[in-house]
């Protein structure tokens, strides 16, 4: 079941072929309803970060045991910071996106370069 969830995540986040979640929301049942979460939850950090790399300001990495990260991101107007876990698989998505690789320190994914570098 992992890997059908696992699967089915990365078919949601993908840019490419995008699964619908008002087409296919029979596969959103039960325990998969977690995906959507997981989701937006990446999509707004990759916001997040993508707002923070214009700035120039690098998140705090904190190496988590079996491959997971946590990410502390420090708000530009208010005085708090956002701290996001991730697990491995979240890891490997996030490292997908330009933003992320560039948070996480990893080269930046082929094909795939900001709009300030193409600038």
């Amino acid at each position: 079941m992992r890997d059908f969830l696992h699967r089915l995540l990365e078919r949601l986040h993908s840019k490419a072929r995008p699964l619908s979640r008002n087409k296919h929301f029979h596969a959103f049942s039960g325990e998969s309803r977690g995906v959507l979460r997981i989701d937006r939850h990446l999509r707004d950090l990759e916001n997040d970060l993508e707002l923070l790399r214009a700035r120039g300001e690098r998140p705090r990495l904190r190496a988590l045991p079996d491959g997971g990260v946590q990410l502390v991101l420090a708000h530009p107007a208010l005085a708090l910071v956002r701290t996001a876990t991730l697990n491995r698989e979240e890891v490997a998505l996030l490292a997908r996106h330009p933003a992320g690789a560039w948070a996480l320190g990893e080269p930046a994914p082929a094909g795939q370069a900001s709009a300030a570098e193409k600038a």
